[in-house]
Protein backbone atom coordinates (compact mmCIF):
# COMPACT_ATOMS: atom_id res chain seq x y z
CA UNK A 1 0.00 0.00 0.00
CA UNK A 2 1.99 3.18 -1.40
CA UNK A 3 0.92 5.97 0.59
CA UNK A 4 -0.99 7.91 -2.76
CA UNK A 5 -3.56 5.16 -2.50
CA UNK A 6 -4.75 6.62 1.23
CA UNK A 7 -4.40 10.32 0.18
CA UNK A 8 -6.89 12.63 -0.97
CA UNK A 9 -5.58 14.23 -4.09
CA UNK A 10 -6.99 17.62 -3.89
CA UNK A 11 -6.34 18.17 0.16
CA UNK A 12 -3.09 15.86 0.78
CA UNK A 13 -5.55 14.45 3.43
CA UNK A 14 -5.69 10.27 4.75
CA UNK A 15 -9.32 9.28 3.36
CA UNK A 16 -11.25 7.15 5.52
CA UNK A 17 -10.57 3.30 5.28
CA UNK A 18 -12.96 0.90 4.32
CA UNK A 19 -12.50 -1.43 6.96
CA UNK A 20 -10.48 -1.74 10.25
CA UNK A 21 -7.69 -3.94 8.84
CA UNK A 22 -6.59 -1.18 6.71
CA UNK A 23 -5.69 0.76 9.53
CA UNK A 24 -1.56 0.27 9.68
CA UNK A 25 1.02 2.33 10.68
CA UNK A 26 1.48 4.18 7.57
CA UNK A 27 -1.72 4.95 7.76
CA UNK A 28 -1.62 6.19 11.27
CA UNK A 29 1.37 7.78 10.74
CA UNK A 30 -0.20 9.64 7.35
CA UNK A 31 -3.55 10.84 9.99
CA UNK A 32 -0.71 11.89 12.33
CA UNK A 33 0.34 14.48 9.58
CA UNK A 34 -1.68 15.17 7.44
CA UNK A 35 -5.07 14.67 9.18
CA UNK A 36 -7.93 13.40 7.30
CA UNK A 37 -9.69 14.74 4.18
CA UNK A 38 -13.20 16.16 5.10
CA UNK A 39 -14.56 15.13 1.71
CA UNK A 40 -16.10 17.21 -0.62
CA UNK A 41 -12.69 18.33 -1.97
CA UNK A 42 -13.27 18.00 -5.61
CA UNK A 43 -16.73 19.45 -5.46
CA UNK A 44 -14.75 22.61 -3.97
CA UNK A 45 -12.33 22.52 -5.80
CA UNK A 46 -14.76 22.50 -9.03
CA UNK A 47 -16.68 25.22 -7.47
CA UNK A 48 -13.84 27.45 -6.48
CA UNK A 49 -12.73 27.00 -10.54
CA UNK A 50 -16.03 27.95 -11.67
CA UNK A 51 -16.75 30.52 -9.72
CA UNK A 52 -12.81 31.93 -11.08
CA UNK A 53 -14.25 31.39 -14.67
CA UNK A 54 -17.03 33.00 -14.15
CA UNK A 55 -14.90 36.16 -12.62
CA UNK A 56 -12.97 36.04 -15.66
CA UNK A 57 -15.63 36.34 -18.18
CA UNK A 58 -17.44 38.92 -16.12
CA UNK A 59 -14.48 41.21 -16.10
CA UNK A 60 -14.69 43.40 -19.25
CA UNK A 61 -12.03 45.05 -20.93
CA UNK A 62 -12.62 48.92 -21.61
CA UNK A 63 -10.36 50.68 -23.89
CA UNK A 64 -8.31 53.19 -22.93
CA UNK A 65 -9.49 56.21 -22.14
CA UNK A 66 -7.49 59.18 -24.63
CA UNK A 67 -6.77 62.42 -23.46
CA UNK A 68 -8.23 64.77 -26.33
CA UNK A 69 -6.12 68.08 -26.25
CA UNK A 70 -8.31 71.41 -25.61
CA UNK A 71 -7.21 74.78 -27.27
CA UNK A 72 -7.65 77.63 -25.20
CA UNK A 73 -8.83 80.43 -26.87
CA UNK A 74 -7.22 83.44 -26.05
Amino acid sequence: MGSQSVLCPVCQGVVPASGKEAYTALRGRLIVTNGYCAGGCAERAEAAADQVRQEEQAQVVLPLRQEVPVRVAR
